[in-house]
């Protein structure tokens, strides 16, 4: 039988939803989790692995909410909370392990970003549009030298192509960079990673936050069940171009806030917003039969 969670009393740090089912949160959970254990089974990470991981995670994030409570906190409450035997927390006490450094925005993606947004780099349909290699403004050099004066713009170009994002083409005797449509680094790789545990992770700090009872935030979204696979594909192209709207509006918008914000000394917050879309089978749920309907008698 696998085993009921247990349930520590903490006092509120704020307000408070009413009791959630704590099977509920576990289901909840399970199903956040699948598509990430896929992910590890093919990466060969198995289960053990992953559970040494977590053993550390739960402490981390007892000793948060014990924090964020105002009771102490002790070895025995960070146990009692997570679960973790006592020895384990007393080794997380002593030794630890050292915090994830914050990996900075990559400077291809803040170039690529100006790319997108900026009007001296946009052809009449608001894309970006091809750009001289080298040379005044709106050029590629130029491009890069409004983010950075410390990198290259070469290095800056070479990094563009290694993810598949821009490419170089010669015409008329010249060099001209052509921007790929999207910021999509290519599958496997670390710059993948890194964007699918940050939107991932906020993402799912947004919705938590909603369901724990904090600060209301936008986290919505559209479903559809029940359609072909030719109109899911209209939909995904649909998304795409309201993605590539909204976007450029926000860069925009955050660049221009960015530049009054830089200097003052208050300005220590972050936003993250995201659009995502899938689709895959769907199994319709089987209805109730009816009453007269035949049924399995007990012998």
């Amino acid at each position: 039988m696998p085993r009921k969670p247990k349930i520590v009393a903490l006092e509120a740090a704020g307000p408070v939803p009413a009791s959630l089912p704590p099977d509920d949160v576990v289901q909840a959970v399970a199903a956040v989790l699948r598509p990430a254990i896929r992910m590890l089974l093919r990466s060969g990470i198995d289960y053990p692995r992953l559970a040494a991981e977590l053993k550390w995670l739960f402490i981390e994030e007892a000793v948060a909410e014990i924090g964020r409570s105002g009771q102490a906190g002790t070895d025995s409450a960070i146990s009692l909370l997570s679960g973790v035997h006592r020895k384990d927390v007393r080794n997380w006490r002593l030794g630890g392990r050292p915090p994830a450094a914050a990996r900075p925005v990559a400077l291809s993606a803040r170039v690529f970003a100006r790319w997108i947004s900026q009007a001296e780099y946009l052809d009449a349909e608001g894309r970006p549009r091809a750009l001289a290699r080298t040379g005044a403004a709106p050029s590629f050099e130029a491009l890069v030298r409004t983010v950075t004066h410390d990198v290259h713009p070469f290095t800056v170009l070479q990094e563009l192509i290694r993810l598949g994002i821009a490419s170089v083409e010669i015409q008329d005797g010249g060099e001209i960079v052509v921007p790929g449509s999207d910021f999509v680094p290519p599958a496997g790789s670390r710059e993948a990673l890194d964007l699918l545990a940050a939107n991932l992770a906020d993402h799912a700090t947004a919705a938590v936050s909603n369901v724990l009872g904090g600060p209301p935030t936008l986290e919505q979204s559209v479903f559809a069940a029940g359609i072909t696979a030719a109109s899911a594909e209209r939909l995904q192209a649909l998304a795409r171009s309201l993605w590539v709207r909204t976007r450029n509006e926000m860069i925009e918008e955050a660049s221009r806030l960015y530049e009054a914000d830089r200097e003052l000394p208050e300005a220590r917050m972050r936003v993250r917003f995201g659009s995502y879309f899938w689709s895959g089978p769907w199994e319709p749920a089987l209805p109730d039969p009816p009453d007269d309907s035949p049924r399995d008698e007990e012998p």
